[in-house]
């Protein structure tokens, strides 16, 4: 694995990476379409990234639900792939990851919920049905997993500043001032290809092009493609061709 600064590729590696084991390398396979594009020497680094997220995030059950091996391997596993071109792939911000069966009612906004993202907290929120649904159908740009995980990722780069935070953070702004122009906002619009909650603000913005991002690349690049590639920017991953089979992991920013 390298890391590519500028026209230099500097080798990167963990010394010791935690090995998982068969059957939670089963569970993500089953599931988790994206580590199934990687390399070998990928998947290595992804099943570690995922071994650490787990233990660096408490996961609780509300409702009667019982935290099992699959929910935490499935919602590390989706963290990872949002975060798999970065250096930085823990959310420090957020500690615990709380799942519902199904929905629930918040205490904290009052309303029904399916997942929810609360800083103040430090929590993540899943319906458990809902999760699963988002990763079941993966090409119809809704998933519960990377819509909550992506409003984290930005809280959390806004509270933790780092390398991998200034660059996300830049790619965004340059994609806030790009959307104030007229003719792009009509190209948006007229697609009809994001879902209308997207324009409710910013941030279910960004969480709504992850998903689209992810479960649709190829639609996505060929019609907004100044979008997409801002996309790719902000994560350091070009989905369209990792799922083509056309790029392996090299970079981590």
């Amino acid at each position: 694995m390298s890391l590519i600064i500028g026209s230099v590729a500097l080798t990167r590696f963990v010394m010791f990476p935690e090995t998982m084991d068969e059957e939670s390398r089963a569970i993500i396979s089953e599931h988790i379409s994206f580590y199934n594009y990687l390399s070998d020497t990928d998947k290595r680094y992804f099943e570690h990234r995922v071994l650490k997220f787990i233990d660096n995030h408490n996961f609780i059950g509300r409702e009667k639900v019982e935290i099992t091996l699959k929910m935490k391997l499935l919602i590390a596993a989706t963290a990872i792939m949002l975060t798999f071109g970065m250096r930085r792939y823990l959310f420090p911000q957020f500690k615990n990851i709380v799942i519902y069966p199904k929905n629930y009612f918040s205490t904290v906004t009052k309303m029904e919920h399916k997942g929810e993202t609360n800083p103040k907290y430090g929590t993540i929120v899943f319906s458990w049905d809902n999760f699963l649904e988002g990763i079941r159908i993966e090409d119809n740009n809704l998933n519960l997993g990377l819509h909550e995980l992506t409003h984290a990722l930005h809280f959390t780069f806004l509270r933790h500043k780092s390398f991998t935070a200034v660059v996300f953070l830049d790619h965004f702004k340059t994609l806030l001032e790009k959307l104030k122009d007229r003719q792009l906002q009509r190209k948006i619009i007229n697609s009809g290809y994001l879902r209308h909650y997207a324009f409710k603000n910013q941030y279910e913005f960004l969480s709504v092009l992850v998903e689209h991002f992810f479960e649709t690349p190829k639609e996505f690049n060929q019609k907004l493609p100044e979008i997409y590639e801002m996309v790719k920017l902000m994560l350091n991953l070009d989905t369209l061709k990792i799922t083509s089979g056309e790029q392996r992991m090299v970079a981590r920013t």
